[in-house]
């Protein structure tokens, strides 16, 4: 969904320079806009309707269809969304709404196709989780009920979409106003205005998360008890300050951890309450292991310059490529249709720079999950006093996964942008065990990775610095 969402975004903002390109009038858009999350409520309904059908009569299937529909819902809304953005209606609209409202509404219409397909998950889950009453109570876990079916969307709504719009939005917004106020105070530097209002955007999310985080999502603090100074312990030995430890609140619909903030004094450990409740305690301190290894390896400050290089070498690509499409095909066009190719190109670079970097730093993310499951598993070995991987901690990390997997109703081989499958993470764990701790194959890899982004990121301040100065030179 995280990548659907930044696709979505990314439609909205670019409103603007897609209008007019599909040729469709504005009413024709805004209906097609409109229809994503309308189509993805109602054959989410009858795809719910049949799971439901086929559950009743203990075949298989019916779900598993239903959550892969689920998962594709938001794609086919981004897809309505390229139809509004690129009919006519941001061209005819703004007089009435002005540009910010046209892609408001089209940002809204694929927030709508969210909240429509958890608003037709809320039956499958009510039914799943009616017929494992009994093995819940064989098991001796809590049996939570089952929110209604409005607080179910809200706690979804709450849990998936607020925590990855504000990383989002607050780094887009600075970056186009660091752009505007260039534009205005130093024209020529709009790309050095719009690269130093990302880094701030960035740094404000690194620095406000822990902070916005708890309250968003109504964290309460892990109570006192065994589990708490085994966590705590485990910190300790890791050389992680942590300052709380929290329990996220899902009425038992998520198996999910994250570490908060950069510096010990804000830094937290959140853990949900299904993965607190369903998972044996040996998996519990394997993720927590997996979440401090991400503390121990830096990857949150590893992501700023990450991020960033991502995004510099998508422009460093893409740029020259529609710059040689230009002088390839504009000698032999006219001026208005000179004009109009560069409008192409112009969307077409920044189309290929979003998906380049989205590439990129969904393979960079990868790369640090699989480090930090390697560190769990160096982490659960060194409390056991061995000097190799030892088959328990592999054996904990791994059941860890799948039981995430089993608990989310995640495919094992379902592919992940951020954080790859659950089968390729296990596959890596499986290689471990009996494997010295010394420094691994991943971790130079990650290492030079991390480097190779400072490198690349200070090439492009240097470039874009260079650029801007024989501009002036020119000028003068």
């Amino acid at each position: 969904m995280q990548l659907a969402l930044i696709f979505q975004l990314s439609i909205a903002l670019l409103a603007g320079e897609l209008a007019g390109t599909s040729g469709l009038g504005a009413w024709t858009g805004a209906i097609a806009a409109a229809a994503g999350p309308l189509l993805v409520l109602l054959v989410g309904r009858a795809l719910a309707a049949r799971a439901e059908a086929s559950m009743d009569a203990i075949e298989s299937g019916g779900p598993e269809r239903f959550f892969a529909f689920q998962s594709k819902g938001p794609w086919l809304a981004a897809f309505c969304m390229a139809i509004g953005a690129s009919s006519e209606l941001p061209r005819v609209a703004p007089g009435a709404l002005g540009a910010f409202g046209v892609s408001a509404f089209l940002f809204a219409c694929g927030i709508a196709s969210i909240l429509a397909g958890h608003w037709n998950a809320w039956r499958i889950e009510r039914r799943i989780r009616e017929a494992t009453i009994i093995r819940t109570l064989d098991e001796a876990r809590p049996l939570v009920p089952m929110p209604s079916r409005m607080a179910y969307v809200l706690a979804q709504a709450r849990a998936g979409l607020l925590p990855v719009l504000a990383p989002l939005v607050v780094p887009v917004a600075l970056s186009e106003a660091g752009r505007a106020i260039a534009a205005v105070h130093a024209p020529g530097d709009e790309a050095i205005g719009q690269f130093a209002g990302a880094v701030v955007g960035i740094a404000i999310v690194f620095l406000s998360v822990p902070i916005l985080i708890p309250p968003i999502l109504g964290l309460v603090r892990l109570a006192p008890g065994p589990l708490r100074d085994d966590l705590e312990a485990l910190a300790r030995d890791a050389g992680v300050g942590v300052r709380e430890i929290w329990v996220w609140p899902t009425d038992g619909l998520v198996a999910n951890a994250a570490v908060i903030g950069v510096f010990p004094r804000l830094r937290c450990v959140m853990l949900s309450d299904a993965l607190l409740e369903c998972m044996p305690r040996e998996q519990v301190l394997a993720v927590m292991a997996h979440e401090l290894g991400h503390v121990t390896r830096r990857h949150l400050l590893w992501l700023l310059p990450v991020i960033l290089a991502c995004w510099s070498v998508a422009g460093f690509v893409a740029a020259p490529l529609a710059e040689w499409a230009y002088h390839a095909v504009a000698p032999e066009m006219g001026e208005s249709s000179r004009e109009s190719l560069v409008g192409a190109l112009v969307l077409a670079r920044d189309a290929a720079v979003l998906v380049l970097g989205l590439a990129a730093f969904g393979y960079a993310s990868r790369r640090f999950e699989r480090q930090a499951d390697t560190d769990a598993v160096r982490l659960l070995s060194e409390r056991a006093g061995s000097a190799e991987a030892t088959p328990a901690a592999v054996a904990a990390m791994s059941g860890a996964l799948a039981s995430v997997a089993f608990l989310n109703r995640v495919p094992p081989e379902r592919p992940s942008w951020r954080h790859g499958s659950i089968a390729w993470r296990r596959r890596h764990l499986a290689t471990l065990a009996g494997v010295p701790l010394g420094p691994l194959a991943v971790d130079r890899f990650v290492s030079f990775l991390g480097w190779s982004s400072v490198a690349i990121v200070l090439l492009a301040i240097a470039w874009n610095w260079h650029a801007a100065a024989t501009a002036v030179t020119e000028g003068m």
